[in-house]
């Protein structure tokens, strides 16, 4: 339920398409990357996406 709550929030990148909900696999890539580089778990309700340089 916290990922629903952060992507109704606007705080998580998501785009409903009907009743489903499609994540971008570049979040999630991001989202590992980071879990990674901090040698942990990266919480989704506290983690916020790198912006799109442009």
């Amino acid at each position: 339920m916290t990922l629903y709550r952060v992507i109704q929030a606007k705080s998580f990148p998501a785009v409903r398409v009907g009743r489903r909900l499609f994540i971008p696999s570049q979040a999630l890539d991001d989202m590992a990357a980071a879990a990674i580089a901090s040698g942990g778990v990266v919480d989704a309700a506290e983690w916020r996406p790198a912006q799109a340089a442009g």
